[in-house]
């Protein structure tokens, strides 16, 4: 990965997403298809980035990496001033405690922390707890002295995010808030990019999304694929990587490490023909690929691809990640790098003569 990538990436997990408030990093991921490609990408009604390029085929694929993140909205403003917050998305309440937020107000971002009460005043129960966990029983301070003071600043209704940047760890990896799933946009932008820029054109029309709202219902990418009604789907998000885990982990959701490359699902939602054609597509080309195996609807957008409209032939990409929905999310970027080759050369072999349907009676 290039120092210009993985700027590109900092600066694009610094930027808030929360699900409802993908525009600015849509952004940010339209303007550098633009300026990498000459197309034109645009962003739809319900805020879906969309790019394409038409080879005049008769197969069309999707790409899909969804552009949203967890977070909060404000709720509630007491009398004192004090916020509450309810959760975008899968939020782990306790997570929240002693946290810096960032508050997205039309003005501006406006600064606070959650609060958490110091072990000198806990008692009973909530000594053993340490700390709430029910988001409602935990003020968001923003410094306001007064209920008017702080409508003067934030709105019912405004998003929130973790206040957590993109930070270097040893080696390839890297940890920040969100890599679930904006790190899967933007490897599925690389692979558009790289596809479309090659000496050797695609053969197959490609249509590049970066979606809304998957982590309160798979919406855009539902949305996407009606819109878009493709002959496949390559979903890329991140999944469990389970070596720093225990046995049992491994035992529910296999052996998936970080640095060990693209995890590439199999199960029966998965079209096996176009698993197997990216296996194989890994293998010819030392792309490192590691299998992943999903034994029924997933809670990703490849599963929206399936039910959609007259339903795709999906293919599902993982990149390995620690500590999801937490705003330590850890990844290798050797692996985003894998997702990106995988996809290049799987993709790059199509053309109209694949055979999707099965064997005939």
């Amino acid at each position: 990965m290039t120092k210009e990538q993985i700027e590109f990436i900092k600066k694009l997990i610094e930027t808030p997403t929360p699900s409802g408030s993908e525009s600015a990093g849509a952004l940010l991921l339209g303007r550098r298809i633009k300026e990498k490609t000459g197309i034109q990408p645009e962003i739809d009604v319900h805020g879906n980035l969309h790019a394409v390029y038409d080879a005049g085929a008769e197969k069309t694929v999707l790409f899909d990496g969804h552009g949203d993140e967890i977070g909060y909205i404000v709720q509630y403003i007491d009398d004192r001033g004090f916020l509450y917050l309810s959760a975008i998305g899968g939020v782990r309440a306790p997570l929240a405690a002693a946290e810096r937020v960032r508050i997205l107000s039309k003005n501006g971002p406006v600064n606070g922390v959650v609060g958490a009460k110091p072990p000198h005043l806990l008692k009973g129960e909530d000594k053993k707890r340490g700390v709430p966990d029910d988001l409602a029983n935990m003020p968001c301070d923003i410094g306001a002295s007064s209920r008017e003071e702080a409508e003067a600043l934030v709105e019912i209704g405004d998003s929130a995010v973790v206040d957590s940047g993109f930070r270097p760890l040893a080696g390839t990896r890297v940890s920040g808030r969100g890599f679930d799933d904006r790190i899967g946009s933007f490897a599925m932008c690389e692979a558009f990019i790289r596809l479309v820029t090659a000496p050797c054109k695609p053969k197959v029309n490609i249509h590049y999304v970066s979606s809304v709202c998957e982590e309160i219902g798979l919406v855009g990418g539902r949305l996407a694929a009606f819109a878009v009604n493709p002959d496949i789907g390559v979903s890329c998000d991140v999944g469990f990587a389970t070596d720093g885990a225990s046995a049992d982990d491994k035992k529910t959701c296999g052996d998936v490490r970080l640095g060990g490359g693209a995890s590439l699902s199999t199960g029966p939602i998965y079209h096996k023909g176009l698993v197997e054609h990216f296996r194989k597509s890994g293998a010819k080309n030392g792309v490192k690929v590691q299998m992943h195996t999903v034994a029924k609807g997933a809670g990703n957008n490849g599963w929206a691809h399936k039910l959609e409209h007259g339903g795709e032939a999906v293919v599902q990409i993982a990149i390995p990640l620690r500590y999801m929905h937490s705003p330590v999310e850890t990844i290798d970027l050797d692996d985003v790098d894998s997702v990106v080759d995988l996809v290049f050369h799987s993709v790059g072999s199509l053309d109209d003569s694949f055979n999707l349907l099965p064997e005939q009676p």
